[in-house]
Protein backbone atom coordinates (compact mmCIF):
# COMPACT_ATOMS: atom_id res chain seq x y z
CA UNK A 1 0.00 0.00 0.00
CA UNK A 2 2.00 3.32 -0.97
CA UNK A 3 0.99 6.33 0.80
CA UNK A 4 -0.64 9.81 -0.44
CA UNK A 5 1.54 12.89 -0.17
CA UNK A 6 0.21 15.87 -1.73
CA UNK A 7 3.24 19.08 -1.21
CA UNK A 8 3.31 22.33 -2.82
CA UNK A 9 6.69 23.19 -3.77
CA UNK A 10 8.10 20.97 -0.72
CA UNK A 11 5.98 22.34 1.45
CA UNK A 12 2.67 19.67 2.45
CA UNK A 13 -0.30 20.94 1.63
CA UNK A 14 -1.40 20.00 5.19
CA UNK A 15 0.48 23.13 6.63
CA UNK A 16 -0.34 25.49 3.87
CA UNK A 17 -3.86 24.97 4.95
CA UNK A 18 -3.17 25.30 8.88
CA UNK A 19 -1.29 28.35 8.47
CA UNK A 20 -4.12 29.83 6.14
CA UNK A 21 -7.01 28.35 8.89
CA UNK A 22 -4.67 30.60 11.58
CA UNK A 23 -4.85 33.18 9.41
CA UNK A 24 -8.48 33.45 8.74
CA UNK A 25 -9.20 32.82 12.26
CA UNK A 26 -6.82 36.14 13.49
CA UNK A 27 -8.17 38.26 10.83
CA UNK A 28 -11.98 37.62 10.86
CA UNK A 29 -13.46 38.93 13.86
CA UNK A 30 -17.19 39.41 14.85
CA UNK A 31 -18.81 42.53 16.55
CA UNK A 32 -17.45 40.61 20.04
CA UNK A 33 -13.71 40.32 18.62
CA UNK A 34 -14.24 36.17 18.70
CA UNK A 35 -13.02 34.25 15.42
CA UNK A 36 -16.04 33.86 13.17
CA UNK A 37 -14.25 30.67 11.96
CA UNK A 38 -14.94 28.52 15.12
CA UNK A 39 -16.54 24.54 15.97
CA UNK A 40 -18.06 23.47 13.27
CA UNK A 41 -17.57 25.77 10.55
CA UNK A 42 -13.53 25.75 11.62
CA UNK A 43 -13.86 22.11 9.65
CA UNK A 44 -15.88 23.31 6.73
CA UNK A 45 -13.61 26.36 5.93
CA UNK A 46 -10.55 24.03 6.50
CA UNK A 47 -11.97 21.57 3.37
CA UNK A 48 -12.74 24.68 1.48
CA UNK A 49 -9.25 25.53 2.05
CA UNK A 50 -7.84 22.22 0.81
CA UNK A 51 -9.84 22.00 -1.99
CA UNK A 52 -8.57 25.54 -2.92
CA UNK A 53 -5.00 24.56 -2.96
CA UNK A 54 -5.52 20.86 -4.62
CA UNK A 55 -7.22 23.20 -7.54
CA UNK A 56 -4.26 25.65 -7.36
CA UNK A 57 -1.79 22.74 -7.94
CA UNK A 58 -3.55 21.26 -10.26
CA UNK A 59 -3.95 24.12 -12.63
CA UNK A 60 0.10 24.70 -11.71
CA UNK A 61 0.98 21.37 -13.59
CA UNK A 62 -1.50 22.12 -16.58
CA UNK A 63 -0.55 25.75 -17.05
CA UNK A 64 3.11 26.62 -16.71
CA UNK A 65 2.23 30.16 -16.50
CA UNK A 66 0.44 29.66 -13.40
CA UNK A 67 3.05 28.19 -11.47
CA UNK A 68 5.13 31.13 -11.52
CA UNK A 69 2.48 33.50 -9.77
CA UNK A 70 1.54 30.48 -8.11
CA UNK A 71 5.29 30.37 -6.45
CA UNK A 72 4.69 34.26 -6.11
CA UNK A 73 1.42 33.88 -4.40
CA UNK A 74 2.76 31.21 -1.90
CA UNK A 75 5.68 32.78 -1.43
CA UNK A 76 4.26 36.03 -0.38
CA UNK A 77 1.79 34.09 2.20
CA UNK A 78 4.22 31.89 3.96
CA UNK A 79 6.32 35.52 4.71
CA UNK A 80 3.86 37.52 6.15
CA UNK A 81 2.68 34.25 8.12
CA UNK A 82 6.11 34.10 9.26
CA UNK A 83 6.57 37.66 9.58
CA UNK A 84 3.11 37.58 11.96
CA UNK A 85 4.64 34.55 14.12
CA UNK A 86 7.69 36.99 14.50
CA UNK A 87 5.99 39.33 15.78
CA UNK A 88 3.96 37.40 17.95
CA UNK A 89 6.87 36.22 19.85
CA UNK A 90 8.60 39.31 20.64
CA UNK A 91 5.80 41.47 21.48
CA UNK A 92 5.14 42.57 24.79
CA UNK A 93 2.14 40.17 26.35
CA UNK A 94 0.25 41.98 29.88
CA UNK A 95 -0.08 39.77 32.37
CA UNK A 96 -3.59 38.29 32.82
CA UNK A 97 -6.43 40.47 34.84
CA UNK A 98 -7.37 39.33 37.63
Amino acid sequence: MQGFEFALYGVPAVLIVMGVMELLKAVWLDAEGEPVIRDRWAVVAAVVTGLVVSFCAKLAALWPGFAEWLWVVVAGVFTGLSAGGVFSLVKRREPPAK
